[in-house]
């Protein structure tokens, strides 16, 4: 068995919330907050989700329709941080006539009315030994068509689950003195582009 196993959990195809919710849902802490950036569930939002049986779960504090996608075995001196695949959702139908009601009220609500359907692949390793504690990777990847998403999470996991990643870390560290002094996404990217991506993030915003 390699260091990682991929889970059986897949993107959510069907990105649509289309079932109208009960009106107790609608009040104005549950949407005060709306994530443009990423795949976060405001109250309300995770309300839809779950009348629309979309299957949501709770990770480093985010409420997301993620699921976990690759696990680290029982490996010393790594860490998985996190590793998921994730979908965000659009709204149409009686959720869509639903929330244009409300909007009249609650103009923010307008912002759910324009999100567009994306998903995300997130992976992030770490490493350490009695000298040194390193993120070896971390990327993040967003797609607004799901084929397009299926067909990278394919390749990806083919990479990551080959990549001897004892070598791998070494090699990152050996070459520290080339991306310690970066800060932020350019070291992220360095190590991207030494495994061979082009970058390690690529993120859609919800419109």
């Amino acid at each position: 068995m390699g260091m990682l196993y991929a889970t059986p959990c897949n993107l959510h195809k069907h990105a649509k919330v289309e079932q109208a919710l009960g009106e107790e849902h609608f009040y104005p802490k549950a949407f005060s907050y709306f994530d443009l950036d990423g795949f976060a569930l405001n109250p309300l939002e995770q309300a839809y989700y779950r009348c629309n049986e979309i299957p949501i779960t709770e990770v480093l504090g985010v409420w997301a329709a993620q699921y976990p996608w690759l696990v680290l075995n029982d490996q010393p001196n790594f860490i998985m941080d996190h590793c998921f695949i994730v979908t965000r959702c659009c709204y149409t139908k009686q959720a869509q006539e639903q929330i244009h009601q409300h909007a009249s009220d609650y103009p923010q609500l307008r912002k759910m009315l324009m999100l567009k359907p994306k998903w995300g692949l997130d992976f992030a390793l770490e490493y350490y030994n009695d000298h040194d504690y390193i993120e070896v990777l971390h990327i993040e990847q967003d797609y607004s068509s799901y084929d397009q998403a299926q067909d990278c999470k394919e390749k990806l996991e083919i990479q990551l689950l080959n990549t001897d990643w004892k070598d791998f870390a070494q090699q990152v560290l050996n070459r520290k003195d080339q991306w310690i002094g970066l800060e932020g996404m350019a070291r992220n990217d360095w190590k991207a582009r030494y495994w061979g991506l082009d970058q390690a993030e690529h993120t859609l915003k919800a419109f």
